[in-house]
């Protein structure tokens, strides 16, 4: 038991200093990039990792997808100069890869998965990161650490990225004002180059094309696909096949030249598997984290072992009902309980049991939904798994409400574990307006045949589209707005580099008759996107209300569900006092022992 408890108290407090202790409900753009490295998804369902995981190869070139993603976050990264603070992970290489340094179709189909990821709460740039993350992990790689807050740029930054004609003291200048010193200069590379290599359709003269010429020939740097340690030791050893080792022009022999700089003192430094790992983690992290001067990063994101995924008062099927939906985590292999029943409870908002003044009402999930463990490649290696309760009630508009929290018993005798936001419970701040997704729909349309549109930055033929969305807003029928309006943000915008920011007036639709006790107010709203979100804002009296960052993507989210049971409960919300069970203790144990286990802190 004292072995159990002292690892607890690590646990825990490495937990603390990773940000985990500090968070709380909501927070949106940690809830996003969470959802985004763990899910590996956006809010809207749009899926990352699938175009990646497992260490998939691109249909067509049978290019190695991770190593064209980690590509592309170093060349984005590499216009750094250290000396003036410009320059970094920006998203920049957008209006870059017509130069020489930039030349690669790897980069441009990298370009193309991750166009439609960016939201208001993560950017392109912190997209670009992410896909280092994501590939690193896929393919056996450390789990690299990750914060988000990363500012898009939107223009072109200086030049930086090291070419494999570059002289060594050329290349040593660059990494040097990217911020890396000689021996993390061999690092880098190595990890760098520890999958992929060099391509026939970028680089003729070391890698002769093939006799088809639409099927590019690929030279890996060594003879794995995995991230090992084998582009170090087959190096060492003479027997790498690495094209910038070996080529007899010794001219474009680039990472020789990098690699013995030292007399070899780095490379023997990291040619052991554990060594390489925990180098590159740490290398490869730094170099994420290379931006420019007065970007200020968030904390790190790290796993939430329970998470309210969403939270929204909604009109579906003629009722006024709340949805929500509560995460929790599983070890990969260990048996679900079947048993185990998850109570959604809340307080009113409104009447004579306003937060809950004589009880709280309650209702059990309606469904659950065991999550695919490869839904993500950062947390698979962390040996985890999802399970998400979603909830449907219905709310009473006289009533409405004010928090809300959740109890998991597992019928196995012991007491209910209460998961109420560190204390806090889940507040509703306001029921003013809101979204309605159900009866609001989106009309896609052709801008004519003579427009240009734009593939992986390529102009073709072909018709420009636009979204049109016809948006409803409700509004409580006792409130009279001065004002309702919508402010739209899209920053996956195929082809085109910049983002829609617009704000669009909604007005009283007459024709809709109100349902539980809500008006509807509407708009169109025009976006050439895929992500649209938007925020709906009231203004009443000189007080705004606001629901922040809500998804278009799936305008018909899961319709109403009649819960099994709605009724008045007795658990108490958290200012009557929290006993947290065991269950509880173990699963956030089990991720935290699984990021620590990452971390080589734990045996």
């Amino acid at each position: 038991m004292r072995n159990l408890q002292t690892s607890l108290v690590l646990a825990l407090s490495t937990l603390s200093k990773l940000g985990f202790a500090a968070y709380t409900w909501p927070s949106p753009q940690y809830d996003a990039l969470e959802a985004l490295l763990y899910e590996g998804r956006t809010p809207g369902g749009s899926s990352l990792t699938s175009l990646v995981h497992p260490c998939k190869r691109r249909v067509g070139t049978l290019s190695l997808v991770p190593a064209e993603w980690l590509r592309f976050a170093f060349h984005d990264m590499a216009t750094h100069n250290a000396d003036d603070g410009t320059g970094g992970l920006d998203g920049s290489i957008v209006y870059e890869l017509d130069r020489p340094e930039n030349h690669s179709l790897g980069l441009n189909a990298t370009l193309g998965d991750f166009e439609n990821l960016p939201n208001k709460y993560v950017s392109r740039s912190d997209v670009i990161a992410l896909g280092a993350v994501f590939a690193v992990a896929t393919c056996g790689g450390p789990v690299i650490p990750f914060r988000g807050g990363r500012i898009d740029s939107f223009s072109p930054g200086g030049t930086g990225t090291p070419e494999p004609q570059h002289d060594l003291e050329t290349l040593t200048e660059m990494f040097r004002k990217q911020g890396f010193t000689q021996s993390e200069m061999i690092k880098l590379v190595s990890c760098g180059h520890t999958m992929g290599g060099v391509r026939s359709a970028d680089f003729p003269d070391l890698v002769p094309p093939g006799s088809n010429p639409n099927i590019p020939v690929i030279q890996d740097f060594d003879t794995t696909p995995a991230f090992d340690n084998h582009v170090v030791t087959e190096y060492l050893d003479g027997s790498t096949q690495n094209v910038l080792v070996t080529t007899g022009n010794t001219t474009m022999a680039s990472d020789l030249r990098v690699f013995e700089s030292d007399g070899n003192e780095t490379m023997r430094s990291i040619s052991e598997p554990d060594a390489f790992q925990s180098e590159c983690r740490d290398v490869l992290g730094r170099m994420l984290e290379v931006v420019p001067r007065g970007v200020a990063l968030t904390e790190e994101i790290a796993l939430l072992p329970a998470k309210v995924r969403y939270a929204q008062l909604a009109i579906e099927k003629e009722k006024l009902v709340f949805k929500t939906s509560l995460r929790v985590t599983q070890p990969i292999g260990a048996a679900l309980n079947n048993d185990r029943v998850v109570t959604l409870f809340w307080c009113d908002k409104r009447g004579s049991n306003a937060d809950c003044r004589q009880n709280s009402r309650s209702a059990v999930h309606v469904r659950r939904t065991n999550e695919d463990p490869n839904l993500s490649p950062v947390t698979f290696n962390l040996g985890t798994r999802f399970i998400s309760y979603d909830f449907v009630v219905p709310i009473s508009s006289s009533q409405s409400i004010s928090k809300f929290w959740f109890e998991v018993d597992e019928k196995n005798g012991e007491r209910a574990t209460k998961i109420n936001n560190d204390g806090l419970d889940y507040p509703i701040d306001q029921d003013e307006v809101f979204f309605v997704p159900m009866l609001s729909t989106v009309e896609v349309f052709s801008n004519g045949t003579d427009e240009k549109i734009y593939i992986n930055r390529n102009q073709v033929e072909g018709e420009a589209f636009h979204r049109s969305y016809n948006l409803v807003v409700g509004v409580r029928q006792d409130t009279n707005p001065e004002r309702v309006y919508v402010d739209g943000f899209d920053s996956s915008v195929l082809g085109f580099p910049y983002a829609v920011n617009v704000t669009v007036d909604l007005t009283l639709d007459d024709a809709r008759t109100p349902i539980e006790g809500y008006k509807f107010y509407t708009a169109k709203l025009e976006s050439s996107g895929l992500q649209l979100t938007i925020d709906v804002n009231a203004d009443v009296g000189g007080t705004k209300y606001k629901q922040d960052f809500v998804q278009t993507a799936v305008l018909d989210n899961t319709p109403y569900v009649a819960p099994a049971t709605v009724s008045t409960g007795s658990s108490k919300p958290s200012s009557a006092g929290v006993r947290e069970s065991w269950s509880v203790i173990a699963a956030t144990l089990s991720a935290a022992l699984s990021v620590l286990y990452c971390m080589d802190l734990l045996p």
